[in-house]
């Protein structure tokens, strides 16, 4: 199991404070961070009661935990499938260009890879980048919090782990790290949910 080391488990809950304090963090998405945060810390990091506190005070229902388990089995479990052809996408894992010159991500781990990426994406929910299901337009990924959404509705969650084999990707940080600039570029007055979005998240082993 991988867990943030202290220094990195301190310096996410003290810029979650910030950012909410700062109007940057709604309160529903400043409780999920503390979910994420909680399970991320080993139990032994003081930052894991500190955000445990949190949630028992708001009494945070345990079903939004983020789940522990990988999800190599099935990654389909509450997103509905469909055989059909159309919804078929034919790009390799890694990143590729399709026939209309955009860019697209897709990784090559189980659990991850039937979630496409579109670099050059005009749409920012549920997240910059985010994965569309086998490319269709629903359901979507946010990239750095686990959440499948099914239009606004929360569906289900990756695991933490996958999530972190993501960020852990080259490819993946290359790809976001472009995406990202673009849409700051494109979208001058668009509101993100933190300070400084070129701030990726960490490597974990």
């Amino acid at each position: 199991m991988n867990y943030l080391d202290r220094e990195a488990s301190v310096l996410y809950f003290k810029l979650s404070q910030i950012y909410f304090h700062g109007e940057r963090l709604s309160w529903d998405h400043y409780k999920d961070r503390m979910l994420a945060l909680k399970n991320m810390c080993e139990s032994t990091d003081p930052i894991y009661e500190r955000a445990n506190r949190i949630l028992l005070v708001e009494e945070w229902s345990d079903e939004d935990f983020w789940p522990v388990e990988h999800d190599d089995n099935d990654c389909t479990s509450s997103v509905s499938t469909t055989d059909d052809p159309a919804y078929k996408v034919d790009i390799q894992p890694g990143i590729s260009r399709d026939e209309k010159g955009n860019f697209h991500f897709l990784s090559k781990r189980k659990g991850l890879n039937d979630w496409v990426f579109h670099q050059y994406d005009v749409d920012f929910h549920p997240s910059i980048p985010h994965g569309h299901y086998k490319g269709k337009n629903q359901p979507k990924l946010d990239s750095y919090l686990g959440w499948v959404y099914q239009g606004s509705k929360q569906i289900r969650r990756l695991s933490r782990d996958l999530i972190i084999d993501l960020w852990n990707d080259d490819e993946f940080r290359m790809f976001a790290r472009v995406a990202i600039e673009w849409y700051m570029d494109e979208f001058p007055a668009y509101n993100w949910r933190v300070e400084y979005p070129l701030m990726l998240p960490k490597y974990r082993k």
